[in-house]
């Protein structure tokens, strides 16, 4: 049977709408309870039928919810996208080879995460899983939070199962960097969290890690079978100073001053005739966000790492942060004389590979006037998320890495060729600072932020082919 609808034959009303969220489901258990979800993750219940909304949940970027079932007027099944890093710790260090990845070496993969936690959300119970497009690439973890009383805490256990690690060192261990292998590393974090205010607070963690890389067997190299495991165990700890009084009127778009101050601090844990090592880093990171006219504002920011110990974290200087299919430059090798536990990247600087420098100490600065074309100039609602949440960007980069005293700062060399035959050329920029600059683009698609950013190197105006750059996240 078929047929029509005419739509003025309905007597229409707005009952309920909230600025900057997309109504995505609603879903009643009863003529009167029901609830809607949104995208950003909001939910919103109502006890009068759909008179009056109450926000329950209202997680922000990146929760993306597009389906909701009640069940009763207490309970709800919600579905959604969600592609938040699960954890993003440092990396065993891997002798200067590249590209880094901070997360699963994957160019695509997929998150699942499930969750429960009561109507006030002051108990939450997590878990969830990425899987790789290799299907053995993989990452787990479990969480519980408890936000009940003033001084927050929680538990959290996270694995990493990555083949192919090159941790071995080929001037030492010449036959196991030919082998493949697979990286077991196994994180027990507790987490605790005092906030003196709505702005500041105290911020805590614990952890206990294990890195453990199993050698596979080889048929044309049967006595791979002989060699044992390597394993790192470390106890670690940070601290952290947080200030945030910003205000975040759209996506990827805040107003304000945030900023951390940090200390981290990691010890090997070894047995009574093996040598351990202890890893210091004291670091700090300042955003500001100033509004120049509706959305449109300059975003600002400073960072700065120092690491120092018998076991030191190296910084390598280059790219963005969540650049899909990074770029390395292998020519630019780590200081022979310093000796690295850790390894971690110092971002952004566009215009430049990772590795553009490297040290135990790295500073960043950076500068973006975002755009976002239709919530600025429009003042009709866009209800597609790619147009509404679509950014123009222009930035300009500064940044250096060095090993050693701060007297030994200085601006790096571009590098190019193997040992022993090497260029250097010097660089243009700032200072100690080299630098780079150019435009980019923003927005979001199933429920991911991506940036589109293409960079030059200073020294030129758009000299030559800028450097590409895919990524994903927010912010700097």
């Amino acid at each position: 049977m078929k047929g029509s609808v005419k739509t003025n034959s309905f007597n229409w009303e707005l009952k309920f709408s909230v600025a900057g969220k997309v109504f995505k489901d609603v879903s009643f258990a009863s003529p009167l309870v029901g609830f809607i979800v949104t995208e950003l993750g909001g939910v919103y219940k109502t006890t009068d039928g759909g008179n009056n909304w109450t926000n329950v949940m209202n997680l922000g970027f990146p929760y993306y919810w597009y389906g909701v079932d009640a069940l009763n007027a207490d309970t709800v099944v919600i579905s959604g996208f969600n592609n938040q890093v699960l954890v993003n710790r440092f990396q065993p260090y891997a002798g200067g080879s590249g590209p880094i990845y901070l997360s699963n070496t994957d160019i695509v993969n997929g998150v699942i995460k499930m969750g429960i936690s009561d109507l006030f959300e002051d108990i939450k119970f997590q878990g969830g899983f990425r899987i790789s497009t290799n299907l053995r690439d993989n990452d787990y973890f479990a969480s519980f939070q408890n936000l009940r009383r003033r001084i927050d805490w929680g538990l959290t256990y996270y694995r990493l199962v990555q083949n192919d690690f090159p941790i071995y060192n080929p001037n030492t261990e010449p036959i196991k960097t030919l082998l493949s292998n697979k990286l077991f590393s196994n994180i027990y974090m507790a987490n605790f969290s005092f906030p003196f205010d709505q702005v500041r607070s105290i911020r805590a963690t614990v952890a206990y890690r294990s890195d453990r890389v199993v050698l596979k067997t080889d048929a044309n190299f049967p006595s791979a079978l002989g060699y044992q495991d390597t394993l790192l165990r470390y106890g670690m700890a940070r601290l952290e100073y947080v200030h945030d009084n910003t205000i975040n009127p759209d996506l990827n778009i805040w107003n304000g001053l945030r900023y951390k101050i940090y200390m981290d601090v990691a010890s090997r844990l070894v047995s009574g005739d093996q040598l351990g090592g202890n890893t210091f880093n004291f670091g700090t990171d300042i955003r500001y966000y100033y509004p120049i006219y509706r959305n449109f504002i300059w975003a600002g920011r400073g960072a700065a790492d120092v690491s120092w110990g018998n076991q030191k974290l190296i910084y390598y200087l280059g790219g963005v942060d969540g650049w899909i299919a990074p770029k390395f430059n292998n020519a630019n090798r780590p200081a022979p004389d310093a000796t690295y536990a850790f390894q971690s990247l110092a971002l952004n600087l566009r215009g430049y590979k990772q590795n553009a420098a490297n040290g135990n100490n790295a500073v960043v600065i950076n500068s973006e006037f975002r755009l976002p074309i239709f919530t600025t100039f429009f003042n009709r609602p866009v209800n597609n998320a790619f147009l509404r949440n679509f950014q123009v960007v222009q930035f300009l980069d500064l940044g250096t890495a060095w090993n050693g005293q701060f007297k030994k700062i200085g601006r790096p060399d571009e590098i190019y060729g193997i040992p022993p035959v090497q260029v250097r050329i010097k660089t243009a920029g700032v200072g100690p600072f080299i630098g780079g600059y150019g435009f980019g683009m923003r927005s979001t698609l199933l429920g991911y932020f991506l940036r589109l950013d293409a960079g030059w190197p200073m020294g030129g105006f758009f000299n030559g082919k800028p450097q590409w750059y895919f990524a994903m996240g927010l912010d700097f």
